[in-house]
């Protein structure tokens, strides 16, 4: 019988033949990682008008549940439309692109492809909500990376809708002013609490790119 020196001694030569690396796991680094990261006003009051009225051209529907489109009301309660690239909207994914990829820079460093998706934008009316999930998964939700959340309400307009981030041990709330953008990682626990009062409206971006490996 071989000893365990003797056997791991075999292990590291076949690795050493196959020209994999001998337990380096040593790899580039980011000291500045945030669980989320936001920008005030980064869409002006006239920017989001102009958004909503872009989301009018196209059908309202229930808001659907993971890679597999599916209502669950027990999950999420809440109403969708989806924006397309066009004409009348490619300035909202160049800015989007152009947001993105500066806070990527600065805390993230994922690799990144580009917008797959269609943007959607989400109405919480009273009752609405969106339990906990994280936007990464499966199939189409495996190559998401980060997440946006705009802000397309004036925080006066509604009670309850906080948008909640896991981070660690602790559940932070988002700013919620009008025109805010909030960014963090598709694989980051978020959710939307109950809306007690009022209408409370975002678009939300996936930024994807390949799988993680």
């Amino acid at each position: 019988m071989e000893t365990l020196e003797k056997t791991n001694t075999n292990a590291q030569q076949e690795r050493r033949e196959l020209g994999e690396p001998q337990y380096s796991f040593t790899l580039p680094t980011t000291d500045d990682y945030e669980d989320f990261c936001w920008f005030e006003q980064a869409f002006s009051e006239q920017d989001v008008e102009r958004i909503l009225a872009i989301g009018t051209g196209s059908p309202m529907m229930e808001g659907s549940v993971g890679p597999d489109p599916g209502v669950n009301r027990t999950i999420r309660k809440s109403e969708i439309r989806w924006i397309g690239p066009t004409p009348e909207s490619i300035w909202l994914f160049e800015r989007l692109t152009e947001l993105v990829q500066g806070c990527n820079r600065a805390r993230y460093g994922f690799e990144l492809a580009g917008i797959y998706e269609n943007l959607q934008i989400t109405e919480y009316g009273p009752g609405g909500f969106y339990n906990w999930h994280k936007d990464h998964g499966k199939r189409a939700h495996s190559i998401r990376k980060l997440s946006v959340t705009i802000q397309l309400s004036d925080p006066s307009e509604y009670e309850g809708g906080d948008l909640e981030i896991l981070a660690g041990p602790e559940t932070r709330t988002a700013p919620r002013g009008l025109g805010t953008a909030v960014v963090f990682p598709s694989f980051v626990m978020h959710r939307v609490t109950p809306v007690i009062r009022g209408v409370r409206r975002s678009i939300v971006a996936w930024i994807s790119g390949p799988p993680y490996r």
